[in-house]
């Protein structure tokens, strides 16, 4: 599950093209948001619930100041 979140999130991250960077963000956040779910029924996460938070309040910035679409 880990890597799944991160290489989705890294690939919005590193995303250049303008036209492509939308849809890596809305992938990366379905993503994200499903392994929180997956996490909220897991008894041991190890911190791994306040990393992807972190990761989606950046793509998040990224969303606004990039794209300029507001929150």
């Amino acid at each position: 599950m880990s890597k799944n979140w991160q290489e989705a999130y890294l690939a919005a991250v590193l995303e250049t093209d303008q036209c492509k960077l939308m849809v890596k963000i809305d992938s990366a956040m379905a993503v994200l948001r499903a392994c929180l779910r997956e996490l909220a029924s897991s008894p041991k996460e190890n911190g791994e619930t306040e990393r992807i938070q972190d990761a989606l309040l950046t793509l998040e910035v990224i969303r606004r100041t990039e794209l300029q679409i507001p929150a």
